[in-house]
């Protein structure tokens, strides 16, 4: 007998308000972490740890590279390189909303640090990517405050292609 099981979905709007919950936690547990400009990754994982309690029933992944899609190697996005690269472009989404065991994707997130130089078009061309690819239903890209710019963030939610 099949058991089909039915989940709970969050809207954007949903999605958004536990993000700012989530993001509040960080600013109040993890400051030092943000006063001593950490590394994004290390951000993106603590902001996970607050974000997962939020989204009882979905996981909640940093760099999520155990999916495999038709013709790539598991958990490879591949972006396309120009003739003057030398290396493809591996990429993994900063933080996945997702249940790992049914291939639902709630929202996929891009984070990247005031502090970073980063241009945000590229940080909105990978969102994207990763949006496509795994089609997931919303894409996020954060960029939050660090160091003096501590406690301010701007948060953009892209149009699904």
């Amino acid at each position: 007998m099949t058991r089909m099981e039915t989940f709970p979905t969050a809207s954007a709007t949903q999605v958004i308000e536990r993000l700012n919950k989530a993001l509040a936690r960080l600013q109040e547990r993890d400051a030092a972490l943000l006063d001593a400009t950490a590394s994004e990754r290390s951000i993106a994982c603590r902001l996970a740890c607050h974000l997962q309690p939020l989204f009882p029933d979905w996981d909640v992944d940093c760099e999520f590279n155990c999916w495999a899609a038709p013709g790539q190697q598991k958990g490879h996005l591949v972006v396309g390189t120009t003739s003057a690269a030398t290396e493809a472009c591996t990429i993994f989404p900063d933080l996945l909303i997702h249940r790992r065991e049914h291939g639902e994707r709630l929202a996929v997130l891009e984070l990247h640090t005031s502090s970073h130089g980063r241009a945000r078009h590229l940080a909105r061309k990978k969102l994207k990517l990763c949006q496509e690819r795994l089609n997931c239903q919303l894409a996020l890209l954060l960029e939050l405050g660090v160091d003096e710019s501590r406690g301010e963030h701007q948060l953009e939610v892209l149009d699904r292609p």
